[in-house]
């Protein structure tokens, strides 16, 4: 029979002042962490500051543009007074005004996408996705639509000037207008204040082909064309392309999870908005960085969404620009929340100046632009490493088949809390063989309390003498006193990297699964309690945690044992403030861990017979016999000293 609990179950909670020491520790990291994250979520909902709230409640370009128009200088685009009015104060709207629109449809015909265009600085205002819950704890807007950018200062493809670290750039405030269009085509126009520049800006949809190009239904070509209009040659540098702002698009998102992004050569880099206010050195109002080795791309990210600016390769450089934004309004909500915006920097270009028999120089860049969710398999079937913006971390070896494993199923179910199920049976056969050899192993070891408790009378509180015998009937009997670690060892791993998965993936967003489980990606809350919110699946979870803890046998290190007490309560606090999907699964494989443990505990007790000596030992047998070679060497040196 195995025992639940210890036979004197009082000492079984006492434990040295080192293992209390790293339960403690633990205890306060994770409520540390509770702490933060309610914060984080709590911090969106601070009041704007008012200077910057009164610039947005007008056009993002008026401040810009009320400084008047501008002259071409080799440095870019210089202030200077002029009595030219178009662009300026006088005759820009209060906000940019929409001029056309695109739309993207599945095979289907359902749409997808739709991108706003706008007249002041020729850019897009928005991009919409249709169908995508903006805040699922709002039940009149779970079919509303998300926006990006909406609430940037300007928009996606506006021209920037004057770009780096000592001053504010300059937003083209110029106002274009719609010189072509059709169905999967916008082309807009403009000419700066100075009438030195005629730019035009041709928006295009991409073309979706197979179902390797999931992702172009939420992209756009853009070809920008400069044109040199007047007799001088020019030449500017220090120009940007606005990539967007990122900031939390509802209450339900973390600030924490904002970044501006960008794949320099394969490598992926992302800074949030404390890159500017660093521990160690300055503040920054903003930062140019101009030591890329080739940016492939740059842009914006929330927590499920993206907005990506891909130069093609005349158009790539080494910069890129980025600021912190403390003032965006949310759209369906009265208060403000910050976040990053970004450029990405265009090349130093010259354009001819025209001839008596000839027009203006035309310089040209061309990129691609996508607007949309956070999506691994869709991302990664296109160029460039676009995926790299799931920002899987270092476990993305194990993020990826399961995100892959959990399309699968959803594909099969058209449910993600159920493909989340499947899943998880998948992994707990993977490791099955190992944990039913774990268990094995400790059904076997539970047989030598007996022959231990002997040795505990024998020689009393001579703790090494005492591991000393212990490590020699782990030898006699081949047993491996850390096999019950094994399986758990193995499954953090899959935890974080599902944790990892979830943070920046959009699949669960807006998504329910059964009775009060209205969102995978947020907290199961169904109330308050003293102002605390009561999350029903980490309770659970914690409870089926206790239970599989007593199934298993109680055997190896009292220590060990004694701190795997305080597993449940780990796991509860880790859970409690993250997305009920996490705790989905582990409530999901404890459940199947139970029945695991109940089945094998209706098998026979294996038997305890001792091993070959001859044969060689394993990997942890090696490991014991050298700690207790080193005990022994301890303990002779700890008598030689007492002489």
């Amino acid at each position: 029979m195995i025992p639940s609990l210890p036979a004197n179950s009082k000492s079984f909670f006492i434990m040295d002042k080192k293992s209390w020491f790293i339960v403690i520790i633990c205890c306060a990291l994770l409520g540390v962490q509770l702490y933060l994250g309610n914060q984080g979520k709590e911090n969106t909902g601070r009041s704007a500051d008012p200077e910057r709230a009164a610039s947005s409640a007008g056009s993002p370009a008026a401040a810009d543009a009320a400084k008047g128009g501008r002259e071409v200088d080799s440095a870019g685009f210089s202030p200077k007074p002029e009595s030219e009015t178009h662009g300026t104060a006088a005759n820009v709207p209060a906000r940019p005004r929409e001029v056309a629109r695109l739309s993207t449809f599945d095979a289907t015909g359902k749409k997808v996408a739709t991108f706003a265009f706008g007249d002041v600085g020729g850019s897009v205002l928005y991009a919409e996705m249709d169908g995508v819950a903006i805040d699922s704890t709002k039940e009149a807007l779970r079919n509303h639509d998300v926006r990006l950018n909406e609430a940037s200062p300007c928009g996606i493809g506006t021209l920037m000037y004057n770009l780096g670290e000592s001053s504010p750039p300059i937003r083209d405030t110029t106002l274009y207008k719609v010189t072509a269009q059709s169905k999967d085509m916008v082309e807009l126009t403009g000419v700066t204040p100075d009438k030195s520049l005629i730019i035009c800006k041709e928006y295009m949809l991409k073309p979706v082909e197979n179902e390797d190009q999931e992702a172009h239904r939420y992209m756009l070509s853009l070809r920008v064309t400069i044109q040199n209009n007047t007799r001088k040659n020019l030449t500017y540098a220090n120009w940007g392309l606005f990539a967007g702002g990122g900031y939390p698009i509802s209450k339900s998102e973390w600030e924490t999870y904002t970044y501006y992004v960008s794949q320099d050569d394969g490598d992926f880099i992302k800074e949030n908005s404390g890159s500017f206010k660093p521990w160690f050195g300055s503040d920054k109002a903003r930062i140019y960085k101009t030591d890329y080795k080739s940016l492939i791309w740059g842009g914006v990210m929330n927590q499920y969404y993206a907005t990506l600016v891909i130069p093609s390769k005349n158009a790539r450089s080494h910069e890129l620009y980025a600021q912190p934004e403390s003032s965006y309004s949310l759209r369906h909500e009265d208060r403000s929340t910050s976040g990053v915006s970004a450029a990405v920097g265009i090349p130093s270009f010259t354009v001819a100046g025209s001839g008596e028999q000839t027009k203006g120089g035309v310089q040209q860049f061309s990129y691609d632009l996508y607007m949309g969710p956070k999506l691994y398999q869709m991302l990664a079937k296109m160029p460039n490493r676009l995926d790299f913006v799931m920002d899987y971390g270092w476990l993305s070896f194990i993020s990826v088949p399961m995100n892959w494993l959990i399309n699968l199923f959803y594909g099969w179910f058209g449910n993600w809390g159920w493909a989340i199920i499947g899943m998880t049976f998948v992994i707990r056969g993977l490791i099955w063989p190992l944990h039913r050899k774990s268990m094995m192993s400790m059904r076997r070891m539970s047989l030598l309390q007996p022959k231990m408790q002997e040795l505990k009378e024998k020689y009393g509180d001579d703790r090494q003498k005492i591991n000393m015998e212990m490590m020699k009937l782990y030898q006699q009997y081949g047993i491996n006193p850390a096999s019950g670690c094994l399986p758990m060892l193995i499954q953090l791993p899959i935890f974080f990297a599902f944790f990892y998965m979830l943070q920046t993936t959009a699949e669960f967003r807006g998504e329910g699964f059964i009775l009060w489980m209205h969102d995978l990606s947020q907290t199961d809350t169904v109330g308050e309690l003293f102002g605390i919110p009561i999350n029903v699946l980490p309770i659970v979870m914690a409870a089926t945690q206790v239970a599989v803890m007593l199934m298993t046998p109680k055997a190896g290190d009292p220590t060990q044992q004694k701190i795997m007490m305080f597993m449940p309560l780990v796991f509860f606090l880790f859970c409690y403030s993250y997305p009920s999907a996490l705790a989905l699964y582990w409530t999901v494989q404890n459940l199947i861990s139970i029945v695991q443990n109940y089945l094998m505990r209706r098998m026979p007790m294996p038997e305890l017979k001792k091993v070959n000596k001859k044969k060689r030992g394993g990997f942890f047998e090696r490991m014991m016999e050298a700690q207790r070679a080193a005990l022994e060497e301890q303990k002779r040196l700890a008598k030689n000293a007492r002489r």
